[in-house]
């Protein structure tokens, strides 16, 4: 037999960070638990409001399962004679075990044969230790900020009740001197006074007659649904943002949606502004038309029923006029000062405390997109330099003072407010793409160089003053701006050196640079970005064989990484894939082996003595020669199939010719031919990492 089991606790409102803590650890630590007393269950289920986290498990297990233990004692030929008589050790062993002599037996270990037995330790009923582990469950959730209210109990928000029941059976503990009851609590406005959960069966339904849908999937369904309904009535489109969703969805019981309007005025402010003000601070969600412009009215997700709404629109318009007053106010007031005599204001402003200024950060960059141009496109050099020189000015308005996520984005509608081109404008816009995984990256070739530079500088700059990610810590988000610096290459098709950009940022940083000599932090840059590579590169579903070979014959040109990546990932479901895999591999190996020869300028074309290296040596020369003609575009496809070509000649050679001859000279031409073929392969990838089925 099993039975549900159910455990709410009932809290003073929690924070949306809280939910979310709560709604990740509490089915993990409740599988963690259950595990480890051998109780078995079908599935868990947790639910979370902001007066409550609940946790639902399906069919739990009535007793827990018996526990069979091997217990090992001493060597086998120590605890019997050789007519099979219990030694000493055997009886001693036995009696301080508790167990007959009888009940031992011969066991077979790694450690050899050894004297031992069975023990059974018989399970328990799953209600006598629920008393025990759920207190514990609780006490385990950790949070950021707690609170101590009663006792050394710690937790979010204070603790109000706590309804705990197995099937309709109450598991009666007691947490700092709140008791476990059937009882759980409705709306706070809406619902009076205790209600009785008869079984966990009953406990989503009856709360739900509370007014409190205290499963969140069902309640985002139903504010997405009033959502979606309430923006066609006005002819609209709910700009969606999935992050708002999930927060307003965790602050609300009973959801009830209503719309509001605002002042047409105020549509003539950016509609970034607009959004900022009513998702930001208020948790609204925008309108827009068919065409993407902006409405004037915007949606309220409520925690109360129909009755109330009016008053509810009255004071959230209210509250909207005024932020958008001040939205107003700040937008007519930064731009009476053109963006670039905003620059000189960054001085005041520390960038990071060893790094220096904002401005310093800027003459930076200025140097930094003008390297990065001069080796992308010349002609974009002045733009970019100007785009650089203007990128962190609006830092210093107070549009983006009151809404930082809207840097850039008012840096590109100042820029053209102060007169500055299009391109300049939109640069700044995207110089912080991506911000987060799976963002957008910049459109423009100077958005793209300038995010490039502005993140590089960041990412060589912490290294260069110790502040480089240690393990799953990475507080500066070095990490993230390494993934988003690479996608930009890679997406834009830029062919460019990590190593020269590296090797430029540390020579521009000069001497802020304090950690360690510039060779070693090169090679940990370098590592760093080989790791973006290896993640992206697993994230387009590149094998990981692929990936290392590829990486480990270069990294340099990200761009140019790719591009093999993707042709190798091709090229496998080719029958001459593994045979050339195969072929490389045999070459690798005997010039791994033999580790004594002597590279020197050239093959001697008149030490090839036998047919087969004569044969082999031709077949090198015209796929060197094929290799050359494809320098400037390498296409990787056409360079696969150039080395699949050099299989049979391999194949012949090593059937035909002995390499390690006494000859010293013959042995080491033959030899550094090996080498220049395995070169060849280099082009592409080692192939040594490459797995063969």
């Amino acid at each position: 037999m099993a039975r549900d089991l159910l455990l709410e606790i009932g809290v003073e409102e929690l924070p949306n960070l809280a939910i979310r803590d709560g709604l990740r650890q509490m089915p993990d630590l409740m599988s963690q638990f259950l595990s480890q007393n051998r109780i078995g269950f079908k599935d868990i289920k947790v639910y979370a409001t902001p007066r409550r986290l609940a946790v639902y498990v399906f069919l739990v297990e009535e007793r827990s399962r018996d526990f069979k233990e091997e217990v090992i004692g001493p060597i086998a030929e120590h605890c019997y004679t050789e007519e099979g008589k219990p030694t000493k050790v055997a009886i001693g062993f036995a009696k301080g075990k508790g167990v007959s002599l009888d009940q031992l037996k011969i066991i077979d270990t790694d450690k050899g044969k050894r004297i031992g037995f069975f023990k059974i330790t018989p399970g328990v009923e799953t209600v006598r230790l629920l008393p025990r582990l759920l207190p514990k469950l609780i006490q385990s959730l950790s949070f950021p900020k707690t609170m101590k209210w009663k006792g050394d109990l710690r937790f979010s928000r204070p603790i109000r009740w706590i309804l705990c029941l197995f099937g309709e059976e109450i598991v009666k503990f007691n947490l700092n001197g709140i008791e476990t009851k059937r009882v759980s609590f409705g709306h706070r406005f809406l619902s009076e006074g205790p209600i009785e959960i008869k079984s966990c069966a009953d406990y989503v339904d009856t709360l739900k007659r509370a007014y409190v849908l205290v499963d969140q999937e069902e309640r985002r369904k139903v504010i997405q649904r009033q959502l979606n309904e309430l923006a066609c009535e006005v002819g609209g489109k709910v700009v969606w943002d999935q992050e708002l969703l999930s927060d307003v969805t965790n602050l609300v019981e009973y959801p009830n949606t209503l719309v509001a309007t605002f002042s047409e005025g105020f549509l003539e402010l950016p509609k970034e502004v607009l959004i900022a003000s009513m998702c930001e601070h208020q948790r609204y969600f925008p309108l827009i038309d068919e065409e993407g412009r902006l409405l004037p009215h915007f949606l309220v997700v409520t925690n109360t029923t129909q009755e109330f709404v009016e008053n509810i629109r009255l004071g959230n318009e209210r509250v909207v006029a005024a932020r958008l007053r001040d939205a107003e106010f700040f937008f007519r007031e930064d731009k009476k000062v053109p963006l670039h005599k905003r620059v000189e204001d960054e001085k005041g402003v520390v960038f990071q405390e060893d790094l220096g200024t904002l401005f310093e950060k800027t003459q930076r960059l200025v140097r930094l997109v003008k390297v990065i141009s001069k080796k992308i496109d010349e002609d974009l050099v002045e733009e970019a330099e100007r785009s650089a020189f203007l990128c962190k000015a609006d830092l210093l308005t107070e549009m983006v003072g009151e809404f930082p996520s809207l840097q850039g984005i008012m840096g590109y509608y100042y820029a053209l407010a102060s007169g500055e081109q299009e391109e300049v404008a939109l640069a700044i816009k995207e110089h912080y793409l991506p911000r987060f995984t799976r963002d957008s990256l910049p459109k423009g070739d100077i958005g793209s160089i300038l995010s490039m530079a502005d993140k590089l500088d960041t990412i060589v700059g912490y290294f260069g003053v110790g502040l480089s990610p240690t393990g799953s810590e990475d507080p500066y988000g070095l990490r993230r701006a390494g993934t988003g610096f690479i996608n930009i290459i890679m997406d834009k098709g830029f062919t460019i050196s990590l190593k020269e950009l590296i090797e430029q940022s540390l020579t521009i940083l000069g001497n802020k640079i304090k950690k360690e000599p510039s060779e070693i932090l090169v090679s940990a840059l370098l590592n760093f970005f080989r790791q973006r590579i290896v993640a992206i590169l697993t994230d387009k579903e590149i094998e990981m064989d692929l990936i290392e070979g590829v990486l480990t014959s270069s990294f340099d040109d990200p761009f140019d990484a790719l591009k093999r990546a993707r042709a190798l990932h091709r090229f496998m479901k080719e029958p001459d894939f593994i045979p050339l895999v195969i072929a490389f591999k045999r070459v690798a190996n005997i010039l791994k082996a033999d580790g004594k020869w002597q590279m020197a300028d050239g093959i001697e074309e008149g030490l090839l003595v036998e047919r087969a290296e004569r044969e082999l040596y031709e077949a090198y020369l015209e796929a060197k020669d094929k290799l050359s003609g494809f320098a400037t575009v390498k296409p990787y496809d056409k360079i696969l199939q150039v080395l699949a070509g050099l299989k049979e000649p391999i194949d012949k050679f090593f059937d035909e010719v002995m390499v390690m001859v006494e000859e010293g000279a013959l042995r080491n031409n033959r030899l550094i031919l090996l080498s220049k073929i395995r070169d060849l392969f280099f082009q592409v990838a080692d192939f040594s990492y490459i797995q063969q089925g």
